[in-house]
């Protein structure tokens, strides 16, 4: 999505996007040159967000994933943020895509057979009577 102004939803996966005075605020935190940080908000109150962070993208592009570690943003330390949302017409483009290709194979499985002998015919091939 754009970037959003104001407060985000409470316990969301969000990307704060950073103001020069936000990259020096978590630069020794979390490195020179951040751009933006993703995770899940996990508080916040009228002065700083608490973020959960995921992902940390720096200004040239370069991400460092994290595990979850809680970090502290002074609200004036961002632009603004951005949260992820699924795109609803894809993903039920991709649903019905899945569905039918699974029911294609299981309808392909027993078209090709278990390889079992016709009836009446009994026996091995080539073995004369």
């Amino acid at each position: 999505m754009p970037l959003q102004q104001g407060a985000p939803p409470a316990t969301a996966g969000v990307q704060l996007v950073l103001n020069d005075k936000g990259r020096v605020g978590v630069a020794e935190k979390l490195g020179a040159a951040v751009d933006k940080v993703e995770g899940t908000l996990t508080a916040q109150n009228s002065d700083s967000y608490t973020i959960a962070i995921s992902t940390v993208y720096q200004v040239g592009g370069n991400s460092t994933k994290w595990n979850g570690e809680p970090v502290v943003i002074a609200k004036d330390w961002t632009v603004g943020y951005q949260m992820r949302r699924f795109n609803q017409t894809r993903t039920v483009i991709l649903a019905a895509a899945l569905t039918a290709a699974v029911v294609v194979f299981f309808v392909s499985l027993k078209l090709i057979g278990s390889g079992s002998d016709a009836p009446g015919s009994g026996g091995n091939p080539g073995q004369t009577h």
